[in-house]
């Protein structure tokens, strides 16, 4: 049976299976963890699998490889490895500036650079 919600301000080593997992400022959990949401304000070290939130505190640690919902990270958290979202696989991706000039689709570098004034470098 799996408990609903467990609060750590201690040190667990091992594997965690919860709904819920709070880490206290004092506490770590270094394993595989498997849970719905997890508030870290802790250490999370090693893997976890988390189905629909992580919140990363301000005095929390994540280390090692984490799957997750969506996440919320506060200044001063401490990432230590990979946090990889499935939202984030979803979004779609614009660049915001590709570097083109406005009027790049008939744009020739070479005619460009060959109307360049001249400056004759004895005036």
């Amino acid at each position: 049976m799996v408990p609903d919600a467990i609060i750590v301000d201690g040190v667990v080593e091992g594997d965690v299976t919860a709904q819920s997992i709070r880490i206290g400022p004092s506490g770590a959990i270094k394993g595989k963890v498997v849970s719905t949401d997890i508030d870290v304000s802790g250490t999370l070290a090693e893997k976890a699998d988390i189905k629909e939130f992580l919140l990363v505190r301000s005095s929390g640690r994540v280390e090692g490889h984490v799957n997750c919902g969506d996440v919320q990270v506060e200044r001063g958290a401490v990432l230590a490895g990979g946090i990889f979202s499935v939202y984030s696989a979803a979004a779609e991706v614009k660049p915001v500036n590709d570097n083109r000039p406005a009027n790049a689709a008939g744009f020739d570098a070479a005619a460009a650079i060959d109307q360049r004034t001249k400056i004759d470098a004895a005036e």
